[in-house]
């Protein structure tokens, strides 16, 4: 069977800013994710540490756009950091186009009120919006889909379509979810969490996923390849070893790891078939 692109003019690359669990660690910033297309640059998640990562590619002020997936702060907080890089007494233009999930406003309107701000302080610097997860987001033009991930708060995973069918599916923070795997099938590169030593851990309604559990996740998602985030940096070589036995396919991510999303096609231009 030969293949061939099905767009030889874009491609779809990520850029892993961080990957770590909440608690602060020295190797690498909270959960933050660059995806391009062309001259589209979509940010998933601002955890602490995300941007001055970023900083190191490219002006963050330039970005098309972010897309926040839930409210804790590993997820979110270095949008501060974010705001404090725009003017600080008059709107910038244009602001910066900020996808919130369903109140997220309100928490970033108390974030600024936490960190002694003035009201509007987000507002100046940011075009924010509340997505519906029930209705795809097109970002000039790449499509996201939303779906309800198992966690403590609501959450929402991602899944990133691009104009040559590469699709990217990202699962924010997650417990055990059967609506997970079907949302993530056949994936091009799946984002997995992996937050957990053991299930133990967890609360018992759950909301991460241990790295056993993210590997049959990603297995029975038939992903085509998959990187395990969200994980303490500490246990790298620990997870490498696990995914070592599961196959070629999987791999923890690490800060600063770059990949290009590839949807193979058939001559005919019809998606190959899942393995």
């Amino acid at each position: 069977m030969h293949l061939m692109n099905a767009d030889m003019t874009g491609r779809l690359r990520l850029t892993i800013l961080g990957c770590s669990s909440a608690a602060p660690d020295p190797s690498w910033p909270a959960s933050g994710y660059l995806v391009e297309w062309q001259d589209t640059t979509l940010l998933l998640d601002v955890g602490q540490g995300v941007v001055r990562r970023l900083q190191a590619l490219s002006d963050p002020r330039k970005l098309t756009s972010v897309v926040i997936g839930h409210l804790h702060a590993d997820h979110y907080l270095d949008m501060a950091g974010l705001r404090y890089l725009f003017p600080w007494g008059e709107q910038a233009d244009p602001r910066l186009p900020v996808h919130l999930p369903p109140g997220g406003r309100a928490r970033l309107d108390a974030l600024a009120t936490a960190i002694s701000e003035r009201p509007g302080f987000f507002d100046v610097a940011f075009d924010m919006v509340e997505y519906d997860p029930e209705s795809p987001l097109k970002v000039g033009p790449l499509t996201i889909h939303f779906v309800r991930s198992r966690h403590y708060v609501p959450a929402w995973g991602m899944a990133i379509e691009a104009p040559n069918g590469a699709r990217l599916v990202y699962t924010g923070d997650t417990g055990p979810n059967e609506s997970m795997i079907d949302f993530a099938l056949g994936a091009d590169l799946l984002l997995v969490e992996a937050a957990l030593r053991s299930a133990s851990e967890d609360d018992p309604a759950r909301g991460h996923l241990t790295v056993e559990e993210a590997i049959d996740l990603a297995r029975r998602a038939e992903a085509r390849s998959a990187l395990i985030v969200h994980y303490d940096p500490a246990r790298h070589a620990e997870i490498e070893a696990l995914c070592e036995e599961a196959g070629p396919w999987i791999r923890p991510a690490v800060a600063g790891l770059t990949r290009t999303v590839s949807a193979p096609v058939l001559e005919t231009g019809s998606p190959v078939p899942a393995p």
